[in-house]
């Protein structure tokens, strides 16, 4: 196996954009975003007077910033851990793989992991004041830190492929926090006229499970053939200068 600095970044990256986008998309995401820009406002949804636009989105900025800090952290430290590792990664790339290509399964319904069922999110609204910047960025955190399941299988494709790209890792865990954190924020931007819209896209839910299913096995694929090492020659170079 090649050095893991040699995988393709730019089709992590887009691989990434995209499984944070259908985190946000899933289930246990998607019908709680009117009530945690409410939450993070001060105010409640659908009230008689909703905060101002302004308001929502510095209060969604903070969020998201919260939960992309947390992931960008974890991700250069998993880089650097993994870079640290002289023998063992076609193991771990294997393991990887069939690891991610099993979620994807469990994903599509065709199989059930009991643990993957279970809640695992940390409940800090009740202990968080509302309506301050920094509660928000607070509660990012821990939005971040306490993820529910059918997020967490996407997020493991997405260690995975971060195990390919060493030192790059915190810029491929940062680039899905931008997939899953910018619909939050534009959400926020249409607050008091999206929730229509984000329950019409939930009724889609089995679809958006069909969608992530597939991408995390072929995340899988792409895991268990070293394609992403092969890719190398055909993908655009792409280094970031502060990444070593």
């Amino acid at each position: 196996m090649g050095s893991v600095e040699s995988a393709p970044l730019l089709l992590a990256l887009i691989i990434a954009l995209l499984g944070g986008l259908l985190s946000f998309l899933s289930p246990c995401v998607l019908p709680l975003v009117p009530g945690y820009l409410g939450f993070l406002s001060g105010s409640v949804v659908g009230s008689a007077t909703p905060p101002s636009r302004r308001v929502v989105l510095l209060h969604a900025l903070a969020f998201v910033l919260g939960f992309a800090l947390l992931f960008t952290v974890l991700g250069f430290a998993l880089g650097r851990f993994i870079t640290s590792l002289q023998n063992g990664l076609d193991y771990l790339r294997w393991f990887g793989g069939i690891a991610v290509i099993l979620l994807g399964v469990h994903t599509l319904g065709i199989i059930r992991i009991p643990f993957l069922l279970r809640t695992a999110k940390v409940s800090a609204e009740d202990r968080l004041p509302r309506g301050r910047i920094t509660s928000s960025f607070l509660l990012g955190v821990f939005f971040g830190a306490g993820w529910t399941p059918c997020v967490g299988t996407i997020l493991s494709g997405i260690f995975a492929i971060a195990a390919t790209q060493g030192t790059r890792a915190g810029l491929l865990f940062f680039t899905y926090a931008l997939g899953l954190g910018i619909p939050f924020i534009l959400t926020a931007l249409a607050f008091g006229h999206a929730a229509p819209a984000l329950r019409r896209i939930n009724r889609h839910y089995r679809l958006i499970s069909i969608v992530s299913g597939l991408f995390l096995i072929g995340i899988g694929v792409l895991l268990l053939t070293d394609s992403f090492s092969r890719l190398a020659g055909i993908a655009p170079p792409i280094e970031p200068p502060f990444v070593g």
